[in-house]
């Protein structure tokens, strides 16, 4: 049995093509959107990190720290999304 199923494997991998991705003509203005919203969408994480750093500074003295450090944590989040988001789509694609 063992030897009919490694001969379909064989026959069957052999079978499915392993086509390279390239870009069709003219998508090259899409590509540079979307290199600008990524683009755009680091600057806002960088930014809301800071935003949540620095309230969560000046709430140290007032008791609420638990607000700003949820912004802080949804900051390094997004970032870690932002930064990771080429090997995410790699494993989809």
């Amino acid at each position: 049995m063992t030897a009919l199923t490694a001969a379909a494997y064989n026959v069957l991998t052999g079978v499915i093509p392993n086509p390279t991705p390239e870009a069709p003509p003219g998508s090259e203005p899409i590509l540079q959107v979307l290199n600008w919203v990524s683009w755009l969408a680091i600057i806002v994480s960088v930014a809301g990190f800071i935003v949540a750093a620095g309230g969560l500074a000046f709430a140290h003295h007032s008791g609420r720290e638990m607000n700003n450090f949820k912004g802080l944590a949804f900051a390094i989040l997004a970032a870690i999304l932002i930064g990771g988001v080429g090997a995410i789509m790699q494993i989809f694609v």
